[in-house]
């Protein structure tokens, strides 16, 4: 009798043979080539092989080949790869391959939505002095990942921060703020701090265009007293940036910086003295930047010690303000 010819090897009973299916075996051989060849193309842990520019990684197109079915193992392969880069590296060079290792995990699997973020946060690097590096690599997963993912909240949020607190894009942190602040249950500071950006940007128009919108829709009243004074804030910084022009203009053309804002009008640099829509009065500091009576902080973005230097700056010209404004 021909034992073979059903195209399965004999099945002894309690025997290992039972499992030698063919088409197992065939899946089997597929699975450890595809492992091995990874093995084989991407750098060992212990000692990474790597050009000036990053890793030495295979082509994406190159591994779809060899591993189609295994798509998902390869990913976690370079997940991996990218934790361990993590834990072995020091210096800015070696978090920025962080970077390569996540955007090679998450072309094979654009749902892996963890590893953007995560590789996201973990490339940046400090060169001492609030320095940073690798950011706009940083941002290149986010914006990858809100493909994937466009109403991530968390991607939407890490991606509003680099913007504004390194790259110094305000109008594109705005934005992201203002299209995170349209879901449910979101903190209502992020309109409040888009409407800052956008003035700190100059797109005083777009800031203006926000706020009076908001403060139709406001629910409560100290909701519609906040968009009504940010109006006016963002009215006084038009005219702050326009005194600070003239200043320019001033100590270019005559060597010399103004002492009052007066003084821009007198002679010709202003039209006219120009109003505080907060009933305050201008000056120019030391440092020859337009201010108002009417507040400390310009529609600008502070941290502590900025704020602790205008005080300082301030104080050491006789200029005493109210220091109650402290509003996104």
């Amino acid at each position: 009798m021909n034992h073979c010819s059903s195209g399965r090897l004999p099945v002894q009973e309690g025997g290992l043979s039972q499992f030698w299916n063919p088409m197992l075996l065939t899946r089997l051989v597929v699975l450890v080539l595809a492992v091995g060849s990874i093995a084989w193309m991407a750098e060992k842990p212990a000692r990474p092989l790597r050009t000036q520019d990053g890793p030495i990684l295979p082509r994406r197109e190159l591994l779809e080949v060899l591993g189609a079915a295994q798509r998902p193992l390869l990913a976690d392969f370079y997940w991996i790869q990218a934790i361990q880069q993590v834990g072995r590296a020091n210096t800015a060079a070696e978090y920025r391959d962080v970077f390569f290792y996540s955007d090679l995990a998450t072309d094979l699997d654009l749902r892996f939505r963890y590893v953007y973020e995560w590789g996201a946060i973990s490339t940046p690097f400090n060169l001492g002095r609030e320095q940073w590096v690798n950011v706009d690599l940083s941002s290149r997963l986010l914006t990858k990942g809100l493909t994937a993912f466009p109403d991530d909240r968390r991607f939407l949020f890490q991606l509003a921060y680099n913007k504004m607190a390194y790259d110094k894009e305000y109008k594109i942190a705005a934005d992201l703020l203002m299209r995170l602040s349209k879901f449910p249950d979101t903190p209502r500071h992020l309109p409040q701090l888009a409407t800052r950006l956008y003035a700190q940007a100059g797109n005083f128009d777009t800031g203006l265009q926000m706020a009076e919108m908001l403060l139709e829709s406001a629910e409560d009243e100290e909701s519609r007293a906040f968009y009504a004074h940010r109006i006016k804030e963002i009215l006084r910084e038009r005219v702050l940036t326009q005194i600070d022009a003239a200043i320019t203009a001033y100590e270019k053309e005559r060597g010399a910086r103004p002492k009052k804002v007066p003084d821009l009008v007198i002679t010709g640099y202003l039209k006219q003295m120009p109003e505080d829509p907060l009933e305050g009065q201008f000056f120019i500091d030391r440092h020859g930047r337009a201010r108002s009576t009417s507040g400390l902080y310009r529609l600008e973005m502070y941290d502590h010690a900025k704020k602790q230097e205008l005080r300082e700056d301030l104080a050491a010209g006789g200029i005493q303000i109210d220091e109650t404004e402290d509003s996104p």
